[in-house]
């Protein structure tokens, strides 16, 4: 475990977030076959676009998403495990919102076939939810290897250059990532620094995000 990172296997320890020291709190799951056929089959038809909505605590999924999905919502809402999907957004909807008693969150459903934000980076938000559950997970730096001074230029620089390349890590698919930002309401360290990993259109990647709303 990094220093300023916790990370296990249980949900309940997402609350270490609240820890003044910890900028990155991560729950690892193991995958639901029933969801994981479902980004499956989503992923090779590309017949689930990017999406935008707002949600909150207790909403049905299944009833709200398809307006956010346009004129892809039949297509998408027939695949097997579509239920089982939506499920899974409203597990983490509730989850976010619990811990930080929001009535409500926006959600984000991102189909990539390249990098998204490719360069590290400090995302300007109090904290939000990533997870992915197709493809490669976001990567990020531990604290011990970020010279903060040289954020918002080139990767390579954000590295002090004692530590040569550093340790890149990288959250696993289907683990839920509380990324914290430099909008915290409080803490010692600043926002996680992190990228979306490098793809291909041949290994597309399914993304989910939480923020707040304000």
């Amino acid at each position: 475990m990094a220093e300023h990172a916790h990370i296990s296997d249980h949900l309940d320890d997402l609350a270490s977030i609240y820890d003044p020291a910890i900028h990155l709190a991560v729950a690892r799951r193991n995958p639901d076959p029933a969801v994981a056929g479902f980004v499956a089959c989503a992923l090779a038809r590309r017949c689930l676009p990017s999406a935008e909505l707002i949600v909150s605590p207790g909403m049905a999924m299944t009833e709200h998403l398809p307006a956010a999905l346009g004129g892809f919502a039949k297509a998408v809402a027939a695949l097997p495990g579509y239920a089982d999907f939506c499920r899974d957004l409203e597990l983490q909807v509730d989850i976010f919102t619990d811990l930080f008693e929001l009535d409500a969150v926006g959600m984000r459903i991102a189909t990539l076939h390249g990098p998204m934000c490719p360069r590290f980076h400090v995302d300007h938000v109090p904290c939000r939810l990533i997870t992915t559950y197709g493809g490669r997970g976001t990567e990020w730096l531990p604290e011990e290897c970020v010279d903060r001074g040289q954020l918002g230029r080139a990767d390579l620089p954000l590295r002090h250059p004692e530590t040569g390349d550093g340790t890149t890590e990288a959250l696993e698919p289907w683990a839920i990532g509380l990324f914290r930002g430099e909008g915290w309401m409080d803490g010692n360290v600043g926002g996680i620094v992190h990228r979306s990993p490098h793809i291909t259109p041949e290994q597309p990647r399914l993304l989910v995000t939480l923020d707040f709303v304000h």
